[in-house]
């Protein structure tokens, strides 16, 4: 069984990271909320700086 988790990133506090998620969804994802892991911050900073990513990894 393999276990799916979404990693959705956006830039600006205008945008929305559940949009990431619905889009990934509709593609037919099944994703439990607690494996869903969402970031605000800009993409020019290395993921592994990006303090929701590093979670993730952890």
């Amino acid at each position: 069984m393999s276990r799916t988790f979404i990693y959705a990133r956006v830039s600006t506090f205008g945008q929305t990271a559940a949009n990431l998620v619905a889009e990934t969804k509709t593609a037919g994802f099944a994703i439990q909320p607690s494996r869903v892991v969402t970031d605000t911050i800009s993409g020019s900073v290395a993921a592994m700086q990006r303090p929701a990513f590093r979670r993730l990894v952890d």
